[in-house]
């Protein structure tokens, strides 16, 4: 069953990218150029919308669609705050208060909750209590946030979250967890149809459409929701650490380029061009080698998690290894960065 959905969310969502681009120019659902885009025509932000489409349209249609309901519930809410964001531009707190109540919606509707943190230091495992609904809601949001920073070149956003969630399908399978390995395979599937026409080929010299803030919320509201019921509950074994590897790059890129910013006197949230792509492309890759460079890292960071659970490495080490990888990340960065605004190649904020 799952198979058929998976192809079905394949040509469903490739199917609604090609209506949806042809009408998002009458409502405004398009990303203009200027500022610090690339692009130098209108594109359509679509992408996420039909993939919430098609899997709205998967679930009504067709009994036993792996796709639990309540993501759909929280996804739509995310979805809907996030298109009108695209065509309005809204305020950040709303688009905040949407993430919270999908967030939410995750734990009350779904049980989708952080109870344990695992044996991190290797003293004795780390229990959520009192604070377990408000760490997942934090972790959710974060998540989401990390998947829309990253989402600034043709084929990112969709490539780092089809890798991320191909992991956690393979781990929901090697943990016998059929219901969220099937959603993973049906979110991967859906993603590739929303990628032939967002990732530059030689039939493809620009992105054709893109997922908008709609599809990188809804994305890392499920990275986040599969990250989570993969590892905690009964009958799971693959440990909390081991699914942060899987998301290591997106969530290290945000948290470095926040920390970053703030030394420098400037808001965590004021937009840039300080991302790690961004670098790649200054260091002179072209857009397709830049993808190539951060999908291959992003497909590592994920078998060092899943693989070293597999091998039966100690938790601390996969969370002392974890921490050690993203200092040297960060360290890494901030000099590489500083180094080429001294070289005069740094993009700067707003070019």
């Amino acid at each position: 069953m799952t198979h058929e959905s998976a192809i079905a969310a394949a040509v469903g969502t490739a199917a609604a990218v090609a209506v949806l681009a042809r009408l998002a120019p009458q409502v405004g659902l398009v990303d203009a150029p200027g500022g610090r885009k690339d692009h130098h025509a209108p594109v359509p932000v679509v992408g996420g919308i039909a993939l919430a489409l098609c899997l709205f349209l998967l679930v009504l249609l067709r009994d036993r669609a792996p796709v639990p309901p309540m993501f759909l519930v929280a996804a739509g809410v995310l979805v809907a705050v996030s298109a009108w964001d695209d065509v309005a531009e809204l305020h950040h707190l709303p688009r905040f208060a949407g993430q919270v109540v999908a967030a939410l919606l995750m734990v009350v509707g779904a049980g989708v909750e952080l109870r344990g943190l695992g044996d991190l230091f290797g003293w004795r495992p780390i229990g959520m209590w009192v604070l377990g609904v408000p760490a997942t809601v934090f972790a959710t949001v974060g998540v989401i946030n990390a998947l829309n920073m990253i989402d600034g070149m043709d084929g990112l956003a969709g490539s780092v979250a089809l890798v991320a969630l191909a992991w956690l399908g393979v781990a929901a399978q090697l943990s016998g967890l059929g219901a969220q390995a099937g959603m993973a395979w049906v979110l991967c599937a859906g993603l590739a149809g929303f990628l032939v026409f967002n990732v530059r080929h030689p039939w493809q010299a620009r992105a054709r459409v893109f997922l908008g803030d709609a599809g990188s919320t809804m994305l890392g509201l499920a990275i986040a929701w599969l990250a989570i019921d993969v590892t905690q509950g009964p009958g799971r074994s693959m440990p909390a650490v081991a699914a942060l590897w899987v998301a290591l790059l997106p969530l290290a890129d945000t948290v470095s380029l926040m920390l970053r910013r703030v030394a420098r006197g400037a808001s965590p949230f004021r937009p840039d061009r300080e991302h790690i792509h961004h670098y790649l492309l200054a260091r002179g890759f072209s857009v397709s080698g830049a993808l190539v460079v951060l999908v291959v890292a992003c497909a590592a960071c994920g078998a060092v998690g899943v693989v070293g659970w597999r091998m039966g490495l100690p938790e601390p080490l996969l969370f002392y290894g974890c921490l050690a990888a993203f200092l040297t990340y960060h360290f890494a960065m901030r000099d590489a960065w500083a180094r080429l605004y001294a070289s005069g190649t740094g993009f700067g904020d707003g070019s």
